[in-house]
């Protein structure tokens, strides 16, 4: 494993004495959707006095997705990750949900912590949150960085049919649960990474099976997800925003940063080579430094 690359999880976290770590839950209400108040988990990485960073983790994920960010991005950034809707030990309620409504958890989460403006990052579902946020809530946003995902709506480019076999593989009488398992991974990671990787691999597997997502929760995401169409909304953008998307990606196919570039104004694009859905955590060196360099020069006016 690289220097910057612990199981955070796993270690016990040093904190020095300007560091802020938390661990709680936030109850966020939805009035404008008609929908019983839910309990986000979030954890707190990083300095107080340094700018904030909110990641947004994609579709039947949580927190553990940003594994290989959190120890580089808290010596910069007061990070926080939390669980969607749905996810991790945030509440999973069994109704249908939207983008818009996870993007208001997200803001409710950026209030009850106080925070006014902050750089935000989305990754695949997570993407279409921060598009929302910035798109409903421009005020909250210092900048916007979408990564491996797209806008939906009719002109985004699908994953194709084999690839979404891949991904929506469940355990049956003759596919075992590590087998469908695997068939999922081989649709966000390049077949590369997953040979000579095993050992993240079993990591991913332990965390996987540590908070599952209910399949009805995975269903209401996918639902939302599949609802989603922000193409139109996209010019009202105001942020400046940083697009990053693996050259290789399979579950997102790369055309779709470019169209997100087309239509976002402010927009920088950057497609790194040799990485698949995963770049996050497949080529995470060069993302991570592509991300700070980005957002060290917001900062900087």
């Amino acid at each position: 494993m690289g220097k910057n690359e612990s199981f955070w999880w796993k270690d016990k976290i040093e904190i020095t004495k300007k560091e802020v770590i938390g661990m709680p839950y936030a109850r966020i209400g939805n009035t404008d959707f008609s929908v019983e108040n839910i309990d986000i988990y979030y954890e707190i990485h990083g300095l107080s006095d340094t700018p904030p960073l909110v990641l947004i983790g994609g579709w039947a994920s949580y927190r553990w997705i940003w594994f290989r960010q959190i120890p580089t991005f808290k010596e910069k950034y007061r990070c926080v990750v939390f669980d969607n809707r749905g996810a991790g030990k945030s509440s999973k309620p069994d109704y249908p949900y939207t983008i818009e409504m996870m993007a208001a958890d997200t803001v409710g989460l950026m209030d009850a912590l106080e925070i006014e403006t902050t750089h935000i990052l989305g990754i695949s579902m997570g993407g279409l949150i921060a598009q929302q946020i910035a798109i409903s809530y421009p005020e909250k946003v210092r900048s916007l960085i979408l990564t491996s995902t797209h806008f939906g709506g009719s002109n985004y480019v699908p994953m194709d049919d084999k690839t979404m076999a891949l991904l929506i593989a469940l355990p049956t009488e003759t596919i075992s649960v590590e087998q469908a398992r695997e068939m999922r991974y081989r649709a966000t990671f390049s077949p590369q990474f997953l040979q000579e990787n095993s050992s993240v691999i079993e990591q991913i597997d332990v965390w996987a099976e540590k908070h599952p997502t209910p399949l009805y929760a995975q269903v209401h995401q996918s639902t939302a997800t599949s609802k989603f169409d922000s193409e139109l909304e996209l010019s009202r953008i105001t942020a400046p925003t940083l697009i990053l998307h693996g050259d290789n990606d399979r579950a997102v196919p790369t055309k779709n940063g470019e169209l997100l570039a087309e239509r976002i104004p402010n927009s920088k694009l950057k497609i790194i080579e040799g990485a698949s859905h995963f770049v996050i955590i497949e080529k995470y060196e060069e993302f991570n430094q592509e991300v700070m360099n980005f957002i060290d020069e917001v900062e900087k006016g």
